[in-house]
C-alpha cells in the first residue's frame, strides 16, 4: 500500500510539474530581467501543491522520499532553472519549519485552516549560521547580514540560523547553533542580488537587527530533532539537502543535452558545409556527455536509495552512507559543469546571444558550482574514508532523538 501512494503521489508531482512548465517558460525572461522568481510562476507552484512536496502529512504535505524529491525538482529545473531554484528552496524550507520547529511556530506558519498542499506557507531564508543569537529571558535576540537568500521577495517567513554567543562555561568544541524562525516583515532585504549566474532566483542580503525571536519559534541547528513526520526527517542535515542540490545540477544539465540535440541537427558548419549533428565529433561528445551525466544521475539515486533503505529502517546512517550523501552533490555538480560547458561549446557563436538558453545555462551551472553545498572538500572527506581516517563533519551529526521517542 505504501508504495502504491508513493507512485501515485510521484505521479501527481509529475503532472503538477508539467502543468507549471508553459508558466515557467513563458515568465523565464522576466526572471532574469527582474532577478527574482516572478509571482505567476510562485502562484503556480503553489497552487500546484509543489512546494508542499517535503513537507510532514500532518500538516498537509505529501512527505516525498528522497528519490521522489529528485525526480521532482529536476524535472522542474529542466524546464526552467529559476523554477528549479525556487521549488527547491520553498519545499525543503518549508519541509524544516513544519518537521523540526515546536508546535507554536508551525500553528502560526501552517494554520489549521491552511493546512493542505495548496497553502504551503512560502519560505526562505540561509540556514549556514552567518548571524549571532544572545540567548536572553523567553528566547534569543538574533542580529547578523545574511547573503544568498533566494527567494526572499516573495516569502512570508524567514527561517535562519546563528552561532548562539555568550554562552557561560560552555564545553570545548564546536559553539552552539540556533535555527529561528521570523516573519518575512522582520528582517531588510537589501537589492544585493547583482550576478552573473542564477539571476532569477531573488537571492539578496537580508537583515536582522536585533530582533526577538521566542524560544517556540527556534530548535537546534543542524542537528534538532524530529517533531513531525516520519523517518526521512531523521537524515542528518546534509543528506537531508543532498536530493534538492544533486536534482538541481542534473536537472541543468539534462536541458543543456536537450539543447544542444536540437541545435546539431540546425546549426550549419559553414566551412564543411554539413550540419553540427553530421560531424563524428560532434556525435561522439554528445555520446560522452549523455553517459556521463546518466552514470552521475544513477550514482545520486543509489546513493540516496541506500540513505533512505537505512533511515527508514530506524537505524542511523553509517560512514558510508553520509560519505556518499555528500559525494552525489559535488560530484553531480562537477560532471553537469563539464556537460553544460561541451554543449555551450557546441553552439559557437549563437550561444552568445542573450536570447540562447545555452548562455543563461552556462552561467546557471557555474553559480552552482560555487554553492556550499557543492565544495570539493567532499572528495577529501570521501579519501579519508577510504584512508580509514577519522572524520568528523558538523553538518552530518546524527540528529538527536524524535521529540515522540525521547525518554
Amino acid at each position: 500500500m505504501e508504495e502504491a501512494r508513493r507512485c501515485s503521489e510521484r505521479s501527481l508531482l509529475l503532472e503538477a510539474v508539467a502543468a507549471v512548465a508553459p508558466i515557467a517558460r513563458a515568465h523565464a525572461p522576466e526572471a532574469e530581467e527582474r532577478r527574482t522568481l516572478s509571482l505567476p510562476v510562485v502562484a503556480a507552484l503553489r497552487e500546484r501543491g509543489l512546494f508542499a512536496l517535503a513537507t510532514p502529512r500532518e500538516l498537509g504535505g505529501f512527505e516525498a522520499d528522497p528519490l521522489t524529491q529528485l525526480e521532482v525538482f529536476e524535472a522542474m529545473t529542466r524546464i526552467d532553472t529559476s523554477a528549479g531554484w525556487g521549488l527547491l528552496i520553498g519545499a525543503m524550507q518549508a519541509a524544516m519549519v513544519g518537521a523540526y520547529l515546536p508546535d507554536a511556530a508551525v500553528s502560526r506558519v501552517f494554520p489549521g485552516g491552511a493546512r493542505t498542499k495548496t497553502h504551503t506557507p512560502l519560505i526562505a531564508g540561509l540556514l549556514q549560521p552567518v548571524g549571532r543569537a544572545v540567548a536572553v529571558e523567553g528566547g534569543h535576540r538574533v542580529e547578523g547580514r545574511y547573503p544568498f537568500g533566494s527567494g526572499i521577495r516573495h516569502a512570508e517567513w524567514i527561517f535562519t540560523s546563528a552561532i548562539v554567543a555568550g554562552a557561560e562555561n560552555a564545553p570545548p568544541g564546536p559553539p552552539s547553533f540556533v535555527s529561528v524562525l521570523v516573519p518575512r516583515e522582520d528582517v531588510q532585504v537589501e537589492d544585493t542580488w547583482h550576478v552573473a549566474g542564477l539571476r532569477g532566483s531573488g537571492s539578496d542580503h537580508y537583515v536582522l537587527r536585533d530582533t526577538f525571536v521566542p524560544s517556540n519559534h527556534t530548535c537546534s541547528f543542524p542537528a534538532g530533532a524530529r517533531r513531525r513526520g516520519g523517518t526521512a526527517y531523521d537524515l542528518p542535515f546534509v543528506a537531508l539537502l543532498a536530493p534538492a542540490h544533486a536534482a538541481f545540477v542534473l536537472g541543468l544539465a539534462r536541458r543543456a543535452l536537450d539543447e544542444v540535440a536540437v541545435l546539431g541537427a540546425a546549426r550549419n558548419k559553414v566551412w564543411r558545409q554539413t550540419t553540427l549533428g553530421e560531424t563524428d565529433a560532434f556525435r561522439m561528445d554528445l555520446g560522452r556527455a549523455e553517459a556521463k551525466l546518466s552514470a552521475a544521475r544513477a550514482y545520486a539515486l543509489d546513493a540516496l536509495g541506500a540513505c533512505w533503505d537505512r533511515v527508514r529502517s530506524g537505524a542511523a546512517l553509517g560512514v558510508e552512507e553520509m560519505m556518499h550523501a555528500r559525494l552525489i552533490v559535488s560530484h553531480a555538480t562537477d560532471v553537469a559543469a563539464e556537460v553544460v560547458t561541451f554543449a555551450y561549446r557546441s553552439g559557437g557563436g549563437s550561444a552568445l546571444y542573450l536570447t540562447s538558453p545555452l548562455q543563461q545555462l552556462l552561467r546557471d551551472v557555474f553559480a552552482a558550482t560555487q554553492h556550499v553545498a557543492a565544495t570539493d572538500d567532499a572528495f577529501e572527506h570521501a579519501g579519508k574514508v577510504r584512508l580509514g581516517l577519522p572524520v568528523a563533519h558538523p553538518l552530518l551529526a546524527p540528529r538527536a532523538l524524535p521529540f515522540a521517542a525521547a525518554p
